[in-house]
């Protein structure tokens, strides 16, 4: 009787003591839904050696800034943007729009007026910009995105690549890395693309600024359910074979201009270099 009863209390305790540990769990489990769109205007978090802004080391973490959502707010400006120092813009922008509940996404980031202090030991005088800008757009047929870096100079840290392919990188070895027109597919379908990310790679070699990331003109687009709207491609109707023609002057050829948006990869990007 004795050994019944123990064995009654236990499942007693622990009955309740499982339920507790379900209701603890249970909040935690339900993972927040990412926004359809959401875009922000810059951010930065680096880690700079002394001598690059100023005479001591610093170190600065921004968080984004001027974001927007789909959820809300769908669009937010700063005007007259110092970012500690590392970027000036006249102005940073960002909005971000759903169609309804499950229809077209388009989020957008840009910089007006844009200088970057930071990179100045490297490039031999500060680099500036008329616009740095992202965009993406989501439909039932696909995500696309592009970038636009408008007067942009890097100087000695080397020519920006005039070309519509995403991730195109330039830099110093060991020291800094830029990539241009960056465009990072995630697991769950969404893709973001960052006009320019910047990467300070540490380092204790000659030229070194520091280690961490800034980040210019961010957009990142869900997928979209529904059908498409390109319509399915109709096979050609086979015709009785005709002789060629005689060749006269050369062949045809398709000139395709530099910065056409051709990714190969169903992407879009343009890239406009000074």
């Amino acid at each position: 009787m004795r050994s019944a009863l123990l064995r009654g209390r236990t499942v007693a305790v622990a009955v309740p003591a499982l339920a507790l540990l379900a209701t603890a769990v249970a909040p935690s489990a339900l993972a927040a839904e990412a926004p359809a769109g959401s875009a922000y205007g810059a951010s930065a978090s680096v880690s700079l050696l002394p001598g690059v802004l100023g005479d001591k080391g610093i170190t600065v973490d921004t968080g984004k800034i001027a974001p927007s959502s789909t959820e809300g707010p769908e669009s937010a400006q700063v005007v007259n943007v110092p970012l500690k120092g590392l970027v000036t813009a006249k102005a940073v922008s960002s909005s971000a729009k759903q169609d309804g509940s499950k229809g077209p996404v388009e989020a957008k980031a840009s910089i007006v007026d844009a200088a970057l202090p930071v990179l100045a030991p490297l490039a031999g005088s500060t680099p500036k910009a008329r616009v740095i800008s992202s965009e993406c757009k989501s439909t039932p047929d696909g995500i696309t995105a592009s970038s636009e870096l408008a007067g942009l100079d890097l100087g000695k840290i080397g020519k920006l690549p005039v070309s519509t392919k995403p991730n195109q990188k330039l830099g110093i070895d060991g020291v800094l890395q830029v990539i241009v027109n960056e465009q990072i597919k995630h697991s769950d379908g969404s893709l973001t693309v960052n006009a320019l990310h910047i990467k300070l790679l540490g380092g204790a070699v000659t030229g070194a600024l520091g280690k961490g990331d800034i980040v210019l003109a961010s957009a990142t687009c869900a997928k979209v359910a529904g059908n498409p709207t390109t319509p399915p491609t109709t096979p050609p109707t086979t015709q009785p074979s005709k002789p060629a023609p005689p060749a006269e002057g050369p062949g045809q050829v398709t000139v395709v201009p530099v910065g056409a948006p051709e990714t190969g990869d169903g992407t879009l990007a343009a890239v406009t270099a000074r």
